[in-house]
Formats: C-alpha cells, sequence, structure tokens
C-alpha cells in the first residue's frame, strides 16, 4: 500500500542558520540545491515546527529547537554529496531500503549519498 499522501508529517523545510540578509549563490551546488558546508536545520512543517536532531551519534529523532545545538545542524559535504551532522562530523543522513525502511539515522557509511 502506498502511504505517501503529501501531508504535513512527509514535509521538511531547510533553514540555514546565518539566515544571510540577501540571497547568496557563492558556494551553491546547483545539482543538488545546497549551500556547500552552510549548516542548516530540518524543520517539520508540522504545527510544532520540531527539528531533526542526531541523537547518540547513530539515531535522528525530532526535537523542539535549541539554539546553537550542533545536533540539530547539518551540513550538504560537497566531497562526498552527503547530509553530515555538524556535531558529528564524520556521520552522514541515511534513509535505509530506498526509503522503505521507517528510520531515517547517521552512519558513517559511504551509502548515503544524496542524488
Amino acid at each position: 500500500m502506498n502511504k505517501r499522501n503529501g501531508g504535513a508529517n512527509q514535509r521538511w523545510k531547510v533553514v540555514y542558520v546565518d539566515k544571510a540578509a540577501k540571497t547568496e549563490t557563492k558556494g551553491l551546488n546547483e545539482e543538488f540545491g545546497f549551500f556547500i558546508n552552510r549548516p542548516f536545520y530540518i524543520r517539520s512543517r508540522m504545527p510544532m515546527e520540531r527539528v531533526m536532531e542526531v541523537h547518540g551519534a547513530a539515531w535522528t529523532r525530532l526535537n523542539r529547537w535549541r539554539k546553537n545545538v550542533k545536533s540539530q545542524q547539518f551540513y550538504f559535504d560537497e566531497k562526498t554529496k552527503t547530509v553530515r551532522s555538524n556535531h558529528w562530523k564524520n556521520y552522514a543522513i541515511a534513509i535505509y531500503s530506498n526509503g522503505g525502511h521507517p528510520y531515517i539515522s547517521a552512519t558513517s557509511g559511504v551509502n548515503s549519498r544524496w542524488w
């Protein structure tokens, strides 16, 4: 059964930490749509607008936003084409089984590429 419904529970927003006053183009990876090595939050579009947080260097969970908490920040690594934790820099976000697995985790494996 296809469980994709386009609801708020399946939509996310990337919010960059520095929130520059003007639109930046320097450092933008056009193919992937991320600014290279620029920290961002992955924020839920659900009413509480919680953010993804890497917990214990492996599992992710939604948590309330807290200012300057590096385990809630991510960045796009141009070299490996992965989204990495800003706290555990050797861990990248992974979605297993081509999206069939119910969890998103952080892993040191290279199978976490976002293309």
